[in-house]
């Protein structure tokens, strides 16, 4: 389930996107960040775990606006619950992207985006 190197770290933020299995990455929180003029994409981020959208604070209140590419790129965590079955994105905000607000292209039988607002993407 790591990324191993797929998704291009021109991001304004990216987490955990490069360290595989590592688990001294997985520890980090974003909240209450902007990410503008980013060449890929605003934030480059792991997934909570489903049915946490509510109390999770991995990535939580975020923004991201004027990016090139997509808002954010929500990925499965190695270290959650089971990301094959289930992982969920929430409480971000993304405007004037020019691609998509979210993306999510992993494999999983169930992704869910919760309390995502976009704006002239």
């Amino acid at each position: 389930m790591e990324m191993t190197n797929t998704v291009d770290i021109s991001a304004c933020i990216a987490m955990c996107a490069y360290f595989g299995e590592d688990p001294a990455c997985y520890g980090n929180t974003i909240t209450n960040s902007i990410g503008f003029g980013c060449i890929y994409s605003g934030f480059v981020v792991p997934a909570s775990d489903c049915d946490t959208a509510e109390t999770q604070t991995k990535f939580r209140n975020n923004v991201a606006h004027s990016v090139a590419g997509t808002g954010a790129v929500i990925f499965p965590d190695v270290t959650g619950s089971d990301h094959r079955k289930c992982h969920e994105g929430s409480h971000f905000s993304a405007y004037k992207v020019q691609e998509q607000s979210v993306a999510g292209m992993f494999v999983t039988q169930e992704m869910r985006m919760t309390n995502i607002v976009s704006i002239d993407t």
